[in-house]
């Protein structure tokens, strides 16, 4: 057996073209392309291309062009590029990063969008589009990823989960769901506007059952809202709830009316928001600077 039969041995099955004029070599399998179809979806690819390597076999199959950071993924790219292989695709998710990997290292805009459009309608795990923002460059996957990391529990994250986020990532979030935490129990434990004087239509010798009233409600229906160990309350959505539940037994109107106006004077209730749009800032100059 000579050297070219041997050679052929490692030939991909199906994307070995006899026509082909450019030679990849991924995962120690070659394969025969044509030039002119992949510069078509890329003129970066082009260009880099037409650079000067020095060596005049380069791009042959005794010069093979070596794709160290494609592997096997390059087999579902060339599948999408030539719409013929009978190579079966893996699943939707996993062939859309595929592409969306192979095209970001080839500067190929359109499938770019292509896959990132496609990938936005199925259902990602956070911390997964977290690593894809990271990866390839997507900023408004940070926003949507946050919100929903804060919401989750970290208890359970495995350590293949913390690595998709990255460990900077995974502390920026962990901190700041730490600080939201101790923000829900200081306001389910100390009632805000208990120093509320009394309203119009309430006798200073009245309103201490009123805050009475006031607390006994904050402890039953508010702070065990917030401080629910599974799914807390947001804090934006803490004056709603006060809003749309029953006048607490005892609780003058006015006071009641009074008491919210104080909170929402206040301000107090948006410091979620606040730490969460902190955390969203940090994570996107993080990914900007790598």
């Amino acid at each position: 057996m000579d050297a070219d039969q041997r050679l052929a041995l490692h030939r991909h099955s199906e994307f070995w073209f006899g026509d082909g004029n450019i030679v990849f070599c991924a995962s120690n399998t070659p394969f025969c392309v044509h030039w002119g179809v992949l510069v078509c979806h890329s003129p970066a690819l082009e260009a880099i291309l037409a650079m000067p390597s020095g060596y005049d076999t380069d791009g042959t199959e005794q010069l093979p062009i070596v794709l160290h950071q494609i592997s096997e993924d390059f087999t579902y790219f060339l599948n999408w590029v030539y719409h013929i292989s009978s190579v079966p695709p893996p699943p939707d998710e996993q062939l859309l990063v595929t592409i969306l990997k192979v095209s970001h290292l080839w500067m190929i805009s359109n499938s770019i969008k292509f896959t990132i459009d496609r990938l936005e309608n199925l259902t990602l795990q956070p911390n997964h589009r977290l690593e894809l923002a990271r990866l390839y460059s997507i900023p408004q996957w940070i926003t949507p990823a946050i919100h929903q990391m804060i919401l989750m529990s970290l208890v359970n994250t495995t350590d293949t989960e913390a690595a998709q986020m990255g460990f900077k990532v995974y502390t920026i979030i962990a901190r700041a769901k730490e600080v939201i935490e101790r923000e829900h129990q200081a306001l389910a434990a100390y009632p805000p506007s208990l120093l509320v004087s009394p309203s119009f239509s309430c006798a200073a010798h009245l309103h201490r059952q009123c805050k009475e009233a006031w607390s006994g409600f904050w402890w039953k229906k508010v702070a065990h809202a917030i401080l629910h160990t599974t799914n807390p309350l947001p804090l934006t959505q803490t004056l709603q709830l006060i809003i749309e539940a029953s006048l607490p037994d005892g609780m003058n109107v006015a006071c009641r009316q009074a008491m919210i106006d104080v909170m929402i004077e206040l301000d107090g209730l948006e410091v979620e928001e606040r730490i969460i749009e902190g955390v969203i800032r940090a994570v996107t100059l993080y990914f900007s600077s790598l």
